[in-house]
């Protein structure tokens, strides 16, 4: 039995569907809401690709997850989301490119920034035969690997950090610490994290200066050392946040420790006395040294070499943590670990040989949906709904106000000179190994020095973009996400390509994904982990506030049900909110328009089986939608229904 007049039509065009969209004008809204015309083959096009994964047996109001993507598997099988296809399409661009390149050594690119370094990286990458990891030891000095039962413990550290390991003892590390700095951090030992002493680390280590233990007994040392670590690593303070201490303070509270040479020796500069640090647990920082202090130098030393080889292996996407067989390493599988390890560099040539035709269409439709949806939300919160202190209103909207947009992976209105600049700080060697260990200290040396950088207008162009740390896991960069720290919303190039955006979308098809999108991101803003973030992105007590209020505390317990991630299910539910009073005018009740705008959001989590952070795509979907009285008119859903809550929670 036919379920809904859409499910007529879906039967229909399943049997009809060809070359045209078998619609008449006046059902589907076929305007180009920011430009001056749309391509209707790129909207035909998405359409049929929709409605291949829709499976018209089930009931859109019993489960419209299983309707909407029911032969999403059939199609791409397991494991396969839009966005692992969008990423595969990036890496299979690079990997043509490269390709070429090498082929024509007299393409004009080669006379850009970033090219030739990231071709020769590229090869070398791809010319490896088996893994060498003594290389990466050998490449940090035979000075520094022969004195290892000489060298203090701090040094050491202050040596590998350079390339932005600082994951044991006492962690020195400079971050983004709020929307115009870099802060240095100082932490005690992660004891979240132990040492895996692997025979092939062990072996790429034992020839290191004297001779070692065999492998079972420097395994049971340094487990021994890691559990008097976790054991010092927390003071019995109950309040271990952040707090700012000059340089001066902490040569006083913690001394025994060469703190001058160690960040001249990380950060390649002197400090003054009254450089301010944030340190987490200073009294725990102290019993740690004072230990280490009093611990055989060499093993402490081993240790650390031994932590940063496994550090290295464990990074993204890099060769030697997957070699298989003694295989070399395939083309797609050094592309990823360039996008990971060389941002700014892989980035600037995306940019320039495939997305720079699209930008200023792209940019002009996205950043008009985003002004107008943050309008919604200005007034959304100046109404509000929760009787919350002016004082806290003024502070969330104000956040709403500043909130900036950024159309790609790097810093808008930037001139060559800035690539090129770049491009000098950056070195490539004679192999894989060189190459990876010059990576990470390009980039961790830049940022040591905008720490201290005193320039506005360089501070301005860092800090108007998110440059991924190597250490990112990719699905930070797969789709839009809102970078608390800079109240900035960051839209990849995963994203600004089908199926999930073009410029020239129809109205369905556009605020179907885009608006709620970019409504979900904003809504990240004032969801229940990230609204502790002003505008300018410094930690507040802003959830200690709404806290106390009532109305606040029901409407996020209404919404805490079965949810890995509370703050992702405020997100799923308040920005799909934004969007739909925001683009939900009377085109979206005309048949076609409404059940085309929410097939093409569903799009988005098809596939996705969830991971730490998020439920699966199913149960995101599936309970959004419950929450909105739109889907269930647009689809003529009888109360009772799996797709209809009797308990529409009022979060923002």
């Amino acid at each position: 039995m036919v379920k809904s007049l859409w499910t007529a039509f879906l039967l229909l065009s399943s049997a009809t569907f060809g070359t045209h969209f078998p619609v008449k004008k006046n059902i589907l809204d076929q305007s180009c809401p920011y430009l001056d015309s749309c391509n209707s083959t790129i909207n035909e096009n998405q359409i049929e690709t929709l409605l291949t994964y829709v499976d018209s047996q089930i009931n859109p109001c019993d489960d419209f997850y299983a309707y909407a993507c029911g032969k999403w598997r059939e199609k791409h099988g397991v494991h396969t989301t839009a966005t692992t296809i969008s990423e595969t399409q990036i890496n299979r661009q690079y990997e043509d490119l490269f390709s070429y390149l090498l082929r024509n050594l007299s393409a004009p690119e080669h006379g850009y920034p970033f090219y030739g370094k990231l071709l020769t990286h590229y090869q070398n990458c791809t010319d490896l035969e088996r893994p060498n990891l003594r290389r990466y030891l050998d490449l940090l000095g035979q000075d520094l690997l022969s004195s290892l039962s000489s060298t203090h413990w701090m040094n050491i550290l202050a040596v590998l950090g350079r390339y932005g390991y600082h994951g044991h003892f006492v962690q020195m590390e400079v971050r983004w610490h709020n929307a115009s700095h870099h802060m240095i951090f100082l932490l005690p030992h992660n004891r979240h994290v132990n040492l895996s002493l692997t025979s092939e680390i062990y072996s790429a280590l034992s020839d290191v200066g004297s001779s070692w233990p065999p492998l079972d007994q420097m395994q049971e040392q340094f487990k021994n050392l890691e559990q008097n670590l976790v054991r010092l690593a927390k003071s019995h303070s109950a309040d271990d946040t952040f707090r700012n201490y000059s340089l001066d303070q902490i040569r006083k509270e913690v001394t025994g420790l060469e703190w001058d040479d160690a960040f001249r020796m990380q950060l390649g500069r002197s400090l003054v006395a009254d450089h301010v640090f944030q340190v987490d647990d200073l009294v725990a920082i102290k019993g740690l040294a004072e230990y280490l202090n009093k611990t055989d130098i060499l093993l402490l030393n081993r240790y650390s070499l031994a932590r940063f080889l496994s550090h290295l292996l464990e990074l993204p996407h890099n060769p030697m943590a997957n070699w298989v067989n003694g295989k070399m390493p395939r083309g797609r599988v050094c592309i990823r670990h360039m996008r990971r390890s060389l941002y700014l560099p892989m980035n600037y040539v995306y940019e320039r040989s495939f997305y720079a035709r699209r930008r200023s269409a792209d940019e002009l439709v996205i950043n008009r949906v985003f002004k107008q949806l943050q309008n919604q939300l200005e007034m959304r919160v100046q109404r509000n709904p929760f009787n919350l202190s002016q004082d806290l209103v003024n502070s969330l909207k104000a956040k709403v106000h500043d909130m900036r947009i950024n159309v790609g992976n790097l810093p808008p209105n930037v001139s060559e000179k800035f690539y090129r600049d770049s491009d000098q700080r950056w070195s490539v060697g004679r192999d894989f190994y060189e190459n990876h260990l010059n990576s990470l200290l390009y980039y961790y040396t830049l940022v040591a020095d905008l720490e201290g950088s005193t320039n506005p207008k360089e501070r301005g162009i860092w800090y108007s973009f998110n440059m991924h740390t190597p250490e990112f896991p990719d699905n930070i960069d797969a789709t839009p996400y809102f970078y608390c720290l800079g109240n900035i919303i960051i839209v990849p190039y995963s994203y600004l390509t089908l199926p999930f955006f073009h410029a020239g979308f129809w109205p369905a098809l556009l605020y179907g994904d885009l608006g709620n999108t970019l409504g979900h991101e904003m809504m990240h803003a004032l969801d229940t982990d990230l609204v502790d973030y002003d505008a300018q992105g410094n930690l507040k007590n802003f959830s200690d506030q709404l806290g106390q209020v009532e109305l606040y505390n029901r409407a996020v317990g209404c919404l805490n049900s079965s949810a890995v991630m509370l703050n992702e299910r405020t997100s799923d539910v308040s920005g799909s909110r934004l969007a739909l009073q925001t683009y939900g005018g009377n085109w979206l009740y005309q048949l076609d328009n409404g059940r085309l705008y929410f097939l093409q959001f569903a799009h988005f989590f098809c596939g996705d089986e969830g991971d730490q952070y998020h439920d699966s795509g199913s149960q995101r979907l599936n309970y959004s939608l419950s929450q909105m009285p739109q889907f269930a008119e647009i689809f003529a859903c009888q109360s009772g229904t799996s797709m209809t809550s009797a308990d529409q929670c009022p979060f923002w």
